[in-house]
């Protein structure tokens, strides 16, 4: 049985690999041509400046995510008037299908009637319209933000779960020795739940380097590449030039970097366990 999963699991990605030794297009068979996929694009500046795009926004969007959900965690793991109402106000985000989520936030970042240029003006804090999504540094900005606002409910669930395990024992001993907040925050929250912090990292790492539809549904990549990632660029590639091949290829690539992290997280937690 255990075989028959690994199969299964495998079967697709051993098919990906073999994909990217032909020179398959749509609608033609394809013939095996060894490693010419491969050094084509790992000649192509268009592959690594699509590389730095993608550490930029995977880097820059987990960063911030997990910042803003401990930040989320933290404030509704206290008690206060209101707080299941605020747990699902903050947990909304998440349950938005994305493409409606996206569609809001095209609108909002529009120069012509949109909400942030409106406010931005409005305060006499921008005299033109921002370009948002028409600026290269704008745009890559601009996409990060959507994926944090998206992205941080799911970081904001998994350290609250985290914190609810927390023996509050703890706390009170730490109070009576006269230790602050932050040197709680420090000595026993941060401890109690790093592997808890770990896996959601790992996980949203995964999602981010893998997220398509905000990107392609605002900015298409563009303007002139300046967000261009992984996933973007193979869906250009393979269905719009039609060259699967080279679009599989550049997946296949992306792939180690994961393998790498997965694999170091997976060690420290076991470690941390024994």
């Amino acid at each position: 049985m255990t075989l028959y999963l690994v199969l299964i699991m495998a079967l697709p990605l051993l098919w990906a690999v073999w994909i990217s030794f032909t020179d398959k297009r749509v609608g033609a068979p394809g013939e095996l041509i060894g490693f010419t996929n491969y050094t084509d694009v790992l000649t192509d500046p268009l592959f690594w400046r699509t590389a730095w795009n993608t550490l930029v926004f995977t880097l820059g969007a987990v960063v911030l995510k997990l910042i803003f959900g401990m930040a989320m965690a933290l404030a509704l793991n206290e008690r206060f008037r209101g707080r299941a109402l605020f747990r699902v106000l903050l947990f909304l985000p998440w349950t938005v299908p994305t493409i409606v989520s996206v569609f809001a936030w095209q609108w909002m970042f529009s120069d012509v009637g949109g909400a942030f240029n409106a406010i931005l003006r409005g305060v006499g804090l921008a005299d033109e319209p921002v370009p948002w999504l028409t600026d290269p540094k704008m745009a890559m900005l601009s996409v990060i933000a959507v994926n944090v606002w998206r992205g941080t409910p799911f970081i904001g669930i998994a350290l609250l779960a985290g914190l609810s395990a927390v023996s509050q024992e703890q706390y009170e001993a730490a109070r009576v020795d006269g230790t602050n907040v932050f040197q709680r925050f420090l000595h026993i929250t941060l401890p109690s739940i790093r592997n808890v912090a770990m896996l959601a990292a790992v996980i949203t790492t995964i999602w981010t380097l893998n997220d398509f539809e905000i990107i392609w549904l605002l900015t298409r990549g563009g303007p002139a590449d300046a967000t261009q990632v992984f996933s973007t660029l193979s869906y250009t590639i393979g269905f719009q030039n039609l060259d699967i091949a080279k679009a599989t290829t550049i997946s296949i690539l992306s792939i180690p970097p994961l393998i790498v992290l997965i694999n170091y997280v997976t060690k420290r937690t076991l470690k941390d366990q024994d």
